[in-house]
C-alpha cells in the first residue's frame, strides 16, 4: 500500500475558537424615547423662561384693570398661567377612562384662563404704547399665552409619550 501525499486524510480537526458574542443593540424604541426626553426638556425650558416673563406682565395687566396690590396681582396671574399649564398637563396623563371626566372640567378653564391671560397681558402691553404700536402691542400680549400653551402641550405630550 502506498501512500500518495495527495490523498493523505488527516485525523486531526482544527477546533475553532467560539466568536464572542455580538454586542446587543438597544431596542429602537430607546433611542426614540432619549430623543423624545432631550425635545421634551428644551421644549418645556423654554416655555418656563416664557412663562416667567408672562408672569411679570401679567401682574401688571391686572394692576391696570384691578388696581390691586402688587402681591395680589401676582398670586392672581401664578393662579392664571400655573393654572392653564397644570390643567394642560393633567388633561394629557389622565388615563383614558378618566380623561373624558377630568376634561369635562379642565377644557373650558383652559379656553377661560388662556383669554384671561390673553386680554391682560395685551392690557399691560397697550398700557406702555402710542398711536398705531398700540395694535401691535396687543396682538403680542395675546400671542404669549397661546404660545406657552403651545409649548406646553408639545412638551408635555412628548414627556409622557407611551409606546
Amino acid at each position: 500500500m502506498s501512500i500518495n501525499a495527495k490523498s493523505t486524510s488527516s485525523n486531526i480537526l482544527k477546533i475553532q475558537r467560539p466568536t464572542p458574542p455580538k454586542k446587543a443593540r438597544k431596542p429602537r424604541s430607546r433611542k426614540t424615547t432619549s430623543s423624545h426626553t432631550i425635545a421634551a426638556t428644551g421644549i418645556l425650558a423654554v416655555g418656563l423662561v416664557l412663562v416667567g416673563l408672562s408672569l411679570s406682565h401679567l401682574a401688571e395687566g391686572v394692576q391696570v384693570v384691578t388696581g390691586s396690590g402688587t402681591a395680589t396681582a401676582w398670586s392672581m396671574a401664578a393662579g392664571i398661567d400655573l393654572g392653564f399649564v397644570a390643567l394642560e398637563i393633567a388633561l394629557l396623563i389622565a388615563p383614558d377612562d378618566l380623561r373624558p371626566a377630568v376634561s369635562r372640567y379642565a377644557s373650558p378653564a383652559i379656553a377661560g384662563t388662556l383669554a384671561t391671560s390673553a386680554a391682560m397681558i395685551a392690557f399691560a402691553f397697550a398700557s406702555h404704547s402710542e398711536g398705531l404700536m398700540i395694535y401691535p402691542a396687543i396682538g403680542l400680549g395675546c400671542a404669549i399665552p397661546l404660545l406657552i400653551y403651545a409649548l406646553t402641550k408639545t412638551g408635555a405630550t412628548l414627556a409622557f409619550h407611551k409606546k
